[in-house]
């Protein structure tokens, strides 16, 4: 830890080195990320409340020229349940930060899309990139209960 800010109650944010505990946190797998146009989040849940609906949060820090699709448990269902549309004309994704605008949606989920046992959620990035600097930068993604 970074004497300077040691009993501040900037503790918790300057705690150089905290990489080096990945192998406290996973000790037997590593975490898997799967780089392309579709991100996958593969989940289980306890128990699909039916009937009821979820609500995906999803938040992007930047888009640049991008469409999202959301899909669940069906990557090749058409039209997905939710798309973005075209949206980003930012710079934030060639590390121009300032320059990023918020994204955020709240997607409902009907409970009827998930099954007891293995759930997947496909984001795709459905917009080619003819640049690097075309896509999506994530913030924020968490599925729950409507109440």
């Amino acid at each position: 830890m970074n004497k300077l800010y040691k009993g501040s109650r900037l503790d918790k944010f300057r705690q150089y080195g905290l990489w080096s505990r990945y192998y406290e946190h996973y000790p037997n797998n590593d975490l898997i990320y799967l780089v392309g146009t579709t991100w996958r989040i593969q989940f289980e849940p306890n128990n699909v409340v039916n009937p009821g609906n979820y609500t995906l949060q999803l938040a992007l820090a930047s888009a640049t020229y991008a469409e999202l699709q959301v899909r669940v448990n069906n990557l090749n269902v058409k039209p997905p349940l939710f798309s973005t549309g075209l949206i980003g004309d930012d710079n934030a994704i060639a590390r121009h930060g300032i320059h990023g605008l918020y994204w955020l949606w709240s997607i409902d989920v009907p409970c009827t899309l998930l099954r007891e046992g293995s759930n997947t959620i496909y984001l795709t990035q459905s917009r080619d990139g003819n640049s690097p600097f075309q896509g999506v930068m994530y913030d924020y993604i968490r599925l729950a209960k409507r109440p």
